[in-house]
């Protein structure tokens, strides 16, 4: 247990070096660069979930009318009732990636963005997750928004407060992870030098799979989604 832990704060110290060097000029974004929406996809259409699909934490498949997932004013609203537990992307399995969405929170919320998922059923005891909810203001830790959850913590939660639209962007290349919340990098890290066990993992990050599916998690609070977009790495 002391040695994960003290694995933990130096991953967390790593980090921060670079994020305080990023932010030095303010208004800077941390890659210090604009966004491009070349190669991206909509993964949503602002008015069906058409090819997206829900499902239960044991990997039973939820029809969309009957799970917690809807289309309302144009976004992806999840009301929150425990029908399913979390709803995929289209397409299948993805490998390396980028994923960018808007995310609004209201009280108390929770939810996740989850990654390389290799089946149906436990998603976030599978593959990778990156921590969404209702925080805005709290200390940076191992399950604030923009974490790698309960593995690794952002250099500070950038989350805005409920009722605000956030802006994340997840970059995946092999086991390196980045994430940028609201403009701001807070995580870059090579998850493979994990090789043993880790937070909620019985298995080594290194070892998770190559490909997996795409989705956002429903841990029973409502929140929203919007302008889902992606690009496949080449």
């Amino acid at each position: 247990m002391e040695e994960e832990m003290m694995l933990k704060r130096i991953l967390c110290g790593t980090l921060a070096i670079g994020l305080m060097a990023a932010m030095a000029l303010p208004g800077v974004a941390a890659d210090g660069s604009k966004k491009s929406e070349e190669g991206f996809k909509q993964m949503f259409d602002g008015k069906t979930l058409d090819g997206w699909e829900a499902y239960t934490n044991s990997g039973e498949l939820v029809p969309l009318e009957k799970s917690a997932w809807s289309v309302k004013d144009g976004e992806i609203y999840c009301n929150g009732e425990k029908t399913d537990y979390w709803i995929i992307l289209p397409g299948g399995k993805y490998g390396d990636m980028t994923l960018r969405f808007e995310f609004k929170v209201t009280d108390h919320s929770n939810s996740g963005a989850f990654f390389k998922c290799p089946a149906h059923d436990l998603p976030a005891f599978k593959g990778y997750e990156v921590q969404i909810q209702d925080d805005h203001g709290n200390a940076p830790d191992l399950h604030v928004t923009g974490s790698i959850y309960d593995v690794l913590c952002p250099m500070r939660n950038m989350s805005k407060p409920k009722g605000e639209w956030n802006e994340m962007e997840v970059i995946n290349k092999g086991t390196r992870v980045k994430v940028k919340l609201n403009g701001f990098k807070v995580i870059d890290a090579d998850l493979g030098q994990l090789t043993e066990p880790i937070g909620k993992f019985d298995f080594p990050y290194s070892e998770l799979p190559e490909k997996g599916y795409i989705g956002f998690q429903n841990h029973g609070r409502e929140l929203w989604f919007r302008n889902v977009r992606m690009k496949v790495a080449e």
